[in-house]
């Protein structure tokens, strides 16, 4: 069995998810399903979800997402001790095959509740703090009373929130999984809430939960090859146990059934051509004609949705542009992004904005497209799969040299590449790079344009497609974790 704590997880219809983190371990749970892995995802049911956008006065206002219950079984309860205090659990389950999603619904006292009822939204650091202590409490018990320790063959541990688990049970194949190399991805507390919690007089100040999981798990994995140097400059004394898997994405979830078995340039194009009317008939827009270019992901400073922004202004031809994406309603540069992206779709008639992004929404924005926009600042994007996504589609990408790029797209022949590949942390607000890297952009897109109004597109397109679903398959990371 394998064990998957994770802080967020995208399945069924449940709004339990963020971004690309949740996504990717859904992907997973339903590739386990698929290929008859024995699987089980741990995370909090979060009652008011994340963060969804209405519109008010013209304006995107923040309100809490909401969630559902609905298709989520009972599996039990329990009682754990936090913060010296009784906290009651339920157990919401969600099954597929042999792959089992927990959900730990958090009952009470109050404060507990209140801790746990966003994701990735607290009112206080004490919340945050506690938030994980209870997730990380309920998976231990979760594992010893429905599962067994001596049948888990590997313990994951989805970002270093999740590394509190091993405080309460240390397992021999527990490794910690960093999916970004950003300061964020490496969350601190003060060493008081161990004093208070465990009685541990910690030696750091703040502690740095990624220092502690390096120090305890067996190992350390990374999600892509370029990573490993990022995460070695950090944790250069923890080098030893960092490896690189690679993502990928659970292709039945995100291809189109029309795309299968495509065996030449000419039959995609067939086939694309089919995809991208029905698409564009389901998101409700009229691009007969048209080049479609996407930017669709979460909106933060270091994916420079700008890119896109200033693209609309500056290419003088007949594109049409969808924008998708939300930003954490405390990042600021992200919440100005989504305003810039919904003035542009009001005063232009050939540019779309979707800013309550989901699975259903990318799937039919990633079949609608012809040109994918992959536009992180290199460095600092970790792995990246809406590019993958798009690729086993067909759909190429002007794509930078960052994440997982720089593994499979070849400048020209499967894709468009743009910028330096570097593999460390420079400062986003380089005005220097930003706009030295978006002339470079400019001129692959054009080229990417000029492809495909030659033809010679659907060759490049064929290239992404096929060896796209090679790569980045969910069998290849199976094998490469060990899972297969």
């Amino acid at each position: 069995m394998i064990v998957s704590i994770t802080p967020e997880l995208a399945v069924g219809r449940f709004r339990n998810f963020a971004g690309g983190l949740g996504v990717l371990e859904g992907d997973k749970f339903y590739a386990a399903a698929r290929l008859g892995v024995p699987y089980t995802a741990i995370t909090l049911y979060y009652p008011e979800g994340y963060v969804t956008y209405r519109e008010e006065n013209g304006e995107l206002v923040p309100t809490p997402e909401g969630n559902t219950t609905e298709e989520l079984r009972r599996g039990g309860g329990a009682e754990i001790q936090v913060r010296g205090d009784k906290v009651a659990l339920s157990y919401l389950t969600y099954q597929l095959g042999t792959a089992t999603a927990v959900f730990v619904n958090v009952e009470g006292p109050e404060w507990a509740a209140k801790a746990a009822r966003r994701l990735y939204q607290e009112d206080t650091e004490a919340d945050r703090f506690y938030k994980y202590v209870i997730l990380a409490k309920a998976a231990v018990d979760y594992v010893e009373r429905h599962i067994g320790w001596d049948r888990v063959t590997h313990l994951d541990l989805q970002e270093a929130y999740t590394v509190l688990a091993i405080f309460f049970r240390r397992h021999e194949k527990a490794r910690l999984v960093i999916h970004t190399p950003a300061p964020w991805g490496h969350p601190t507390f003060s060493r008081r809430f161990f004093k208070e919690e465990f009685g541990f007089d910690m030696a750091m100040e703040p502690v740095i939960l990624t220092e502690l999981g390096l120090a305890m798990a067996s190992g350390g994995v990374v999600v892509s090859r370029k990573m490993v140097k990022l995460a070695c400059n950090t944790f250069p004394h923890h080098c030893h146990k960092i490896k690189p898997v690679t993502n990928a994405v659970e292709i039945p979830r995100w291809e189109h059934p029309r795309l299968r078995h495509v065996e030449s340039p000419e039959e995609l194009r067939r086939a694309r051509e089919e995809v991208k009317r029905e698409a564009l008939r389901a998101l409700g827009i009229e691009a007969t004609g048209k080049v479609v270019m996407s930017w669709a992901r979460r909106l933060t400073h270091y994916k420079r949705p700008h890119y896109a922004l200033q693209l609309i202004e500056d290419v003088d031809r007949d594109v049409l542009f969808i924008l998708g994406g939300r930003a954490h309603p405390a990042d600021h540069y992200g919440v100005e992004m989504m305003k810039r992206f919904k003035e542009a779709a009001g005063s232009m008639d050939n540019v779309y904005y979707f800013p309550n992004l989901d699975a259903d929404k990318a799937r039919l924005i990633i079949w609608a497209s012809d040109i994918w926009l992959f536009t992180p600042f290199s460095g600092w994007e970790a792995s990246g799969t809406s590019f993958m996504k798009a690729g086993v589609n067909g759909v190429p990408s002007v794509a930078s040299r960052d994440g997982a790029v720089p593994e499979a797209v070849r400048d020209g022949w499967n894709g468009w590449l743009f910028g330096e590949d570097r593999d460390r942390l420079l400062p986003l607000d380089s005005a220097e790079i930003d706009q030295r890297e978006y002339g470079e952009f400019r001129r692959k897109v054009e080229e990417a344009l000029d492809a495909y109004a030659s033809g010679r597109y659907w060759e490049v397109a064929f290239n992404a497609y096929r060896g796209f679903r090679e790569v980045f398959s969910m069998e290849r990371l199976f094998r490469d974790y060990g899972y297969l």
